[in-house]
């Protein structure tokens, strides 16, 4: 993955406001663990259609934050499990996915905490990609 993220349309959204642009990182970082989580416990019980719900409510996230590399892998995953279309390739993107996610979320979090030390360029706050 090349790109982990990239905050350009929070920026947008909150015109510059860096503090607001580093809650909606805290709040995904502090959800993301438990949307793999529950990812995982429907792979393990086969609950293929209640991935669907899951998958549609971190698709917003991840476009929010961008997040490219993850959105193809959340699209398929949504679309599989709301049609029912080969289930079978499931196990499989929601295992990448949230290996996917923990890169991500690491390098969110890396960033974050330098910008809320200080140790980037104020100008700049959280990087942006």
């Amino acid at each position: 993955m090349d790109r982990h993220y990239d905050l350009t349309y929070l920026n947008q959204v909150f015109h510059g406001n860096e503090s607001m642009v580093q809650e909606i990182v805290q709040l995904f970082l502090s959800q993301a663990p438990q949307f793999g989580q529950d990812m995982n416990a429907c792979i393990r019980q086969s609950r293929w259609s209640d991935l669907h719900p899951l998958a549609h409510k971190l698709k917003s996230s991840v476009n929010m934050l961008g997040m490219a590399g993850l959105v193809p892998l959340v699209l398929d995953i949504e679309r599989i499990s709301k049609f029912e279309e080969e289930p079978s390739r499931l196990p499989e993107l929601v295992s990448t996915l949230t290996s996917d996610m923990e890169v991500v979320c690491r390098a969110l979090s890396q960033d974050l905490s330098e910008a809320m030390a200080g140790r980037t360029l104020a100008s700049k706050g959280l990087r942006r990609a």
